[in-house]
């Protein structure tokens, strides 16, 4: 698997603060099983989209 870079906007980074100072379990899961789903999306599309079959300049 390729290295990611994952940028959070302030708000995402004040959600993540509030639930480590609340030692919120269920919610710090919830916040990562959505995180997951959203990594797991970008991941195939990683390398940009698939380049048409062909010969070069024709794609």
């Amino acid at each position: 698997m390729a290295d990611m870079i994952v940028s959070f906007s302030i708000q995402q980074q004040q959600e993540v603060e509030a639930i480590v100072i609340d030692k919120d379990g269920a919610e710090a899961l919830r916040y990562l099983s959505d995180l997951v789903g959203i990594l797991k999306s970008r991941e195939s599309h990683a390398c940009g989209p698939k380049v048409a079959e062909g010969s070069p300049g024709q794609g």
